[in-house]
């Protein structure tokens, strides 16, 4: 009988996945450029033309290039006048810089549940959780889907709220011919080192709105406006650097091509998934024009696999050389927010669990985190038809193995439980 890897066998796969971030001599001469300019930061040429590109190649009227994509989300709530005693409704499952920016602003994050099928905001979980405090909705367009936003964009309507797209995961993506980040009021993308576009760090602010994009552009420039009629306002510096646009343009020049080959080896891999029960991605949605995916979703099914835990069934994947990953964490679950409360300044009448949102109920999150969520990151999709081919036949392996894990699971879930009393009788002493 075939030996999974877990169990000593050998690996399905030893070479590596396409690596990213994708670079070479585009880059390697913007970068030159800059540096013997010495025009290195300062809203400099580079970032005019690669903000009007992405802008451009979003569909926005305007770009603005900002430091990275948690500091864009806290502008574009300031440019949007959420403050002390506001709420602000965001998604329960999304990285954490989401309802983080929030907080910063003094506001507090109100989590809703997403949709099964997509895993974005659940317009109906919007509705039930609007107060005459809510002045903003924060949807994230996560890993390979979009949230709903005619649906979102007709309850901002109907209560007067402004709308921020987190598009950190949806660089070229477009519904109905409409692009990420041009549907809301404003859009935030951010050029972390894991995304689809990357600097290292960095972030674009798109609008339509000019006025927005003026409040916008003094908030990231020091008060300074974008044209010097419009005059000055009020602002901190969180500017992008000519380095990280230089690199941007390089990377922006490469992404149609990117995008092309992703999809076309996505359509390979739903095809070949249709004969895996158990493992499904998320549904194709049929008004998505362009799919400019971060992450591959896809939703695990203990009960296919004799109820091998979501978990031993991912470190099993690894051991084949097949580099699936978990989901985000519940937010107000993740381990990295709740050390937060000791930190949290609250009004009069609030406890810093009220703000950070510990006890929110978010089952469809939570089932996601917890046991059912698993996701591929897009360079996985970089590659060639055989790369696929190995995801899912790693994936086939395994699944048809489980009895192998039966031991290991058991093992894994003792571990668990023993940490957790450790933790417990470590919180009381």
């Amino acid at each position: 009988m075939e030996k999974l890897a877990i169990r000593g066998g050998t690996p399905l796969r030893t070479k590596p996945f396409p690596v990213w971030p994708v670079h070479g001599e585009i880059e390697r001469q913007g970068l030159l450029e800059v540096l013997e300019s010495g025009i290195w930061s300062g809203i400099g040429p580079k970032e005019r033309a690669f903000t009007d590109a992405f802008a451009n190649f979003s569909g926005a009227s305007h770009g603005l290039g900002v430091a990275n994509g948690s500091i864009s989300l806290e502008l574009a709530l300031r440019a949007l006048r959420v403050g002390p005693g506001d709420e602000v409704i965001v998604p329960a499952l999304t990285w954490l810089a989401t309802a983080w920016a929030v907080l910063q602003v003094g506001a507090r994050p109100v989590f809703a549940d997403v949709c099964p099928s997509t895993w974005c905001l659940d317009p109906s979980q919007v509705r039930a959780r609007i107060t005459p405090r809510t002045k903003a909705i924060l949807p994230v367009h996560l890993y390979n889907q979009m949230a709903s936003m005619g649906e979102l964009m007709e309850i901002a309507r109907e209560h007067s709220l402004g709308v921020i797209e987190d598009c950190a995961h949806a660089h070229g993506m477009q519904i109905e011919g409409k692009g990420a980040g041009t549907i809301g009021h404003v859009g935030s993308f951010s050029f972390q080192s894991s995304k689809s576009m990357t600097a290292g760090e960095g972030a674009v602010l798109t609008t339509n709105d000019a006025c927005l994009a003026e409040e916008l552009a003094g908030l990231r420039n020091c008060g300074r406006p974008l044209t010097p009629e419009s005059g000055a306002t009020f602002g901190s510096n969180y500017r992008i650097t000519e380095f990280q646009a230089a690199v941007l343009l390089g990377q922006l020049s490469r992404f149609p091509g990117q995008l092309e080959r992703k999809a076309a080896n996505l359509r390979h891999f739903r095809e070949r998934m249709r004969d895996i029960a158990g493992i499904v991605p998320t549904p194709v949605n049929p008004k998505l024009t362009r799919d400019g995916f971060y992450a591959v979703s896809l939703r695990y099914d203990a009960s296919a696999f004799g109820g091998t835990p979501r978990d031993v069934f991912i470190e099993a994947l690894r051991a084949e050389g097949i580099p699936m990953e978990f989901t985000y964490e519940t937010v107000y679950e993740a381990y990295l927010w709740k050390p937060g409360a000791t930190r949290i300044r609250c009004g009069a009448g609030e406890s810093p669990e009220e703000m950070l949102g510990f006890g929110s109920d978010c089952p469809v999150s939570e089932d996601i985190s917890r046991n059912s969520g698993m996701k591929l990151l897009h360079h996985v999709f970089l590659g060639t038809r055989e790369d696929v081919d190995d995801v899912v036949d790693g994936i086939a392996k395994v699944g048809s193995h489980c009895d192998q894990l039966r031991m290991h699971s058991l093992k894994t879930m003792a571990r668990k439980k023993i940490r957790g009393l450790l933790n417990a009788v470590r919180s009381r002493s």
